[in-house]
């Protein structure tokens, strides 16, 4: 895997500024818990916030996985 390929994956690799973390504490009750009746009436939000966070972990894993099979020890 050459350098080009990495530098690929990490402009494919969306910004850390996940919705899911701040429509989370959005929805969270002073006790802690979550409020189900305002996250279903918020329903699109959070499928759009959860959609989001799984292609930054999609992106994200993709990356490690590159950076160590770049890394790994040669063998000669």
């Amino acid at each position: 895997m050459d350098n080009r390929t990495l530098s690929g994956l990490l402009a494919m690799t969306p910004p850390a500024n996940l919705k899911i973390i701040e429509l989370t504490a959005e929805l969270t009750r002073p006790d802690g818990g979550l409020d189900l009746d305002a996250a279903a009436a918020r329903q699109k939000d959070v499928e759009m916030a959860c959609a989001q966070a799984q292609d930054y972990a999609t992106a994200t894993r993709r990356l490690r996985e590159a950076l160590r099979w770049r890394l790994r020890p040669q063998r000669y």
